[in-house]
């Protein structure tokens, strides 16, 4: 076996598991499955797994699925990551495929999903597994997680708490543009309180929904963070609500507000806040705090997250990551581009808060996502197929490149 130049052994997929790669990809389209109902979907992979002689596959208590490749010889642990839950279909009046049909044509797989990200899991899940053992040093992980579309990051945070990797992949759509960094998320809950009156007698009361727009104009008026990768943090109302409600009647007692940010990184969550309490001076009556979501999993536990996760850029550990992707990228006739993603991942978990070596590369334009006829290019695939392959059989690369 000889190494081509600069090292970099590339990877050959023969037509017949490409065509593979795509059947199994439309198999995973025509499993709906939004966050807590991923169990179809996780069983598909769990079979595919053991069908491709996985050498373990495992299941969580939160329904991720784990499958565990080991090669000829001990080196680093290299983790993929493709989540299997989908977003609901929405205005189905505008699809013009099945949503979830699973259609491949005019050079396209077609449905929610395709493109978030059930092209790429299919690619993470058999890419690697098409190997001779004895083509790689380490140990491949690939992790089918669950929930990503509602608790980002909380599913892959359990499963590196369990299985440490020295290198994470996430298979979010990139174009196959390496992804090194990311904007982090949070939401934020804003409670106003007043007290309630009869609506003939404001002047017994003190209307929240007042407080609440004094509050919402210094929030607006706070200036924003920027960066030069990343560009401007965004922090956006998104939900306002008061109590009593119906107010007929009442002056309202209590009003809440959500606010979504998008955060850069370099800012702890104690940081954030105090811009916060510092714009609010004067108000009066305000709380603040970082909302807090769970939901069921299909395997009856419930999962939980707190809703603030720091942005990250790629840092000097890194770099030997994006140089071996890089390399996998030219070998697959791809050109090397750089990605800074204004969406939130699983990466803000695995690079943000663990601190781990990891890139966001995966097929599909994000404009796609989430959208009524929502494809992927069959290309796409294929090149990333190729991509994960080759980033499986130079593994051992990361120590002398890092």
């Amino acid at each position: 076996m000889n190494e081509q130049q600069g090292g970099i052994i590339p990877s050959v997929l023969t037509e017949t598991q490409n065509d593979e790669i795509l059947s199994f990809a439309a198999e995973l389209v025509r499993c709906s499955g939004e966050s807590g109902k991923e169990r179809n979907c996780a069983e598909a992979v769990r079979r595919k797994m053991e069908d491709l002689g996985y050498d373990q596959v495992l299941t969580d208590e939160y329904g991720s699925v784990l499958g565990v490749l080991r090669g000829s010889g001990s080196g680093p642990t290299l983790l993929f990551d493709g989540h299997t839950d989908v977003v609901p279909v929405r205005e189905p009046d505008k699809w013009t495929h099945d949503p979830y049909g699973g259609e491949v044509s005019e050079g396209r797989l077609w449905g929610r999903g395709s493109t978030d990200m059930k092209g790429a899991l299919a690619a993470m899940v058999c890419a690697p597994a098409f190997m001779d053992r004895r083509d790689f040093s380490g140990t491949i992980l690939v992790s089918a997680s669950v929930a990503e579309e509602m608790l980002i990051g909380t599913a892959l945070d359990h499963v590196l708490q369990n299985h440490p990797a020295d290198a994470v992949v996430i298979g979010e759509p990139t174009g196959l543009k390496l992804g090194n960094a990311e904007k982090g998320r949070a939401s934020l809950e804003m409670i106003c309180h007043g007290t309630v009156a009869h609506s003939s007698r404001p002047d017994l009361g003190d209307n929240a929904i007042y407080r609440m727009m004094e509050a919402a104009r210094r929030i607006r008026s706070l200036p924003r963070r920027s960066h030069p990768v990343l560009g401007e943090e965004v922090i956006e109302l998104v939900e306002l609500s008061s109590l009593p409600a119906p107010g007929n009647g009442s002056i309202p007692g209590r009003c809440r507000a959500l606010w979504e940010c998008r955060l850069l990184p370099g800012e702890s969550e104690e940081e954030f806040l105090l811009r916060w309490h510092q714009a609010l001076e004067g108000v009066g009556r305000t709380e603040l705090r970082i909302a807090e979501y769970s939901i069921d999993a299909y395997t009856g536990h419930t999962m939980k997250m707190q809703d603030f996760l720091p942005g990250w850029t790629g840092d000097e550990e890194s770099r030997g990551l994006l140089s071996l992707a890089a390399d996998a990228l030219r070998a697959a006739g791809r050109g090397v581009e750089y990605y800074a993603a204004p969406y939130g991942c699983n990466a803000l978990v695995s690079a943000a808060r663990r601190k781990i070596p990891t890139v966001i590369l995966g097929p599909g334009d994000i404009s796609a996502a989430h959208k009524p006829d929502e494809s992927l290019l069959i290309q796409e695939l294929q090149d990333a197929a190729a991509v994960y392959s080759t980033l499986s059989r130079n593994l051992m690369r990361l120590r002398t490149v890092s």
